[in-house]
């Protein structure tokens, strides 16, 4: 895939991290400064296997002419990538008129339009998640340091970005790019952190009906293989989706299902690598005797064309 950049006050004496509103209402002149962000009234809950059909809206795609709203009608699932949730909940802190999401895509200017657009997705009943890039700082004590300099551990990261994707913006939940260590393995700190966001989004968190956890991996990224191939990791979250697009679709598929299950698993397709009946037979696929988690087009803005066929092949 790609990436991108890194709200909160910090108040109790151990330190409780929540994304801030207050900074973004009090403060018409910080950049693109978001009111407070009601929710949306229609919840819609979780697809289930094979029925997840996941969009990533790539902010940089070229060609890239749709907005939101109009690029994949028919996805469950969208993902915001490029950006970060703590920009758009906090852009007093994080955010800026010339940050990359903001300038690379004719259709987005400013936190406000996207956000926007991300309610009338959810109105459709339609899942909107926010692309969590990993780090490598995810395998030290300290995966992240706020706008002020302070550090935080596991614990105290994962809070922060649940009250900024849930509290503040009323976002569905995220999904992990685990591809940034390259040939460096997880360890114990990154897997930590990885089950500790478990708490706040997908299937065993306190709203496992509604909110949905995933992770993007690949073998050459092999943080992903403490994902992908460690059921008491991906236990946590809702399914992995192989973002490998230039290796065999089975092989793929296999290198994680033969581990967390069929139903965890799902293979990702691009325009750019996979031609539309190679797409389409993967997302029509399904291994012997078992159900796969379902279809991932990443870069959907691309080619809505190409994504929704995709799409309406699992139908």
């Amino acid at each position: 895939m790609k990436k991108q950049h890194p709200v909160l006050c910090i108040a109790f004496a151990c330190i409780l991290v929540s994304c801030t509103k207050n900074a973004l209402d009090n403060n018409p002149a910080a950049p693109d400064a978001v009111p407070a962000i009601a929710a949306t009234a229609n919840i819609a809950a979780v697809p289930v296997p094979p029925f997840n059909k996941v969009a990533y809206y790539a902010f940089d795609a070229t060609p890239n002419q749709l907005p939101l709203t109009n690029f994949a009608k028919e996805a469950n699932i969208v993902v915001l990538f490029e950006g970060t949730g703590w920009e758009m909940a906090d852009s007093v802190h994080y955010g800026s008129s010339s940050s990359y999401i903001l300038n690379v895509n004719p259709n987005y200017h400013s936190y406000r339009s996207i956000i926007d657009h991300v309610r009338v997705l959810q109105a459709r009943g339609v899942k909107v998640l926010m692309n969590v890039d990993d780090a490598a700082s995810w395998n030290t004590t300290q995966p992240f340091t706020t706008y002020n300099g302070t550090k935080l551990n596991y614990v105290q990261f994962a809070a922060f970005v649940k009250a900024c994707i849930v509290d503040s913006l009323h976002f569905d939940g995220i999904a992990l790019d685990v591809e940034h260590m390259g040939s460096t393995p997880a360890n114990t700190n990154f897997t930590n952190l990885v089950k500790e966001f478990g708490k706040y989004f997908g299937p065993k968190s306190n709203n496992p009906a509604n909110t949905i956890y995933t992770a993007a991996i690949y073998s050459g990224g092999q943080a992903g293989y403490a994902i992908g191939q460690s059921p008491a990791v991906a236990q946590y979250l809702n399914f992995v989706e192989d973002m490998g697009y230039f290796q065999n679709n089975i092989t793929r598929f296999n290198r994680w299902a033969n581990s967390i299950g069929a139903a965890k698993t799902m293979i990702g397709v691009s325009k750019q690598y996979n031609s539309l009946s190679n797409a389409m037979t993967a997302a029509t696929w399904e291994p012997a005797g078992a159900t796969k988690a379902g279809i991932m087009v990443f870069a959907g803005n691309v080619d809505s064309s190409y994504t929704n066929r995709i799409f309406r092949a699992i139908q």
